[in-house]
């Protein structure tokens, strides 16, 4: 039931914005958060990876 109410908070929300602004709703795609904060998903990938039985080395990928 709490993640009902939460999803119709964000629709909601995202409704009233959109009447406020006079906006459509532009979606920030499915990366938004690794754009965001990229240390976070690379830390949290990492984690993952650990969690799953995975040693991991990172190395910078050279420049292009």
């Amino acid at each position: 039931m709490k993640a009902v109410v939460a999803l119709e908070h964000s629709i909601l929300t995202a409704v009233w914005h959109m009447l406020a602004n006079g906006e459509c709703y532009a979606d920030p795609g499915p990366d938004h958060f690794t754009r965001l904060n990229p240390a976070k998903a690379k830390n949290n990938a990492i984690k993952k990876l650990n969690s799953l039985g995975y040693n991991v080395t990172i190395t910078p990928a050279p420049a292009a």
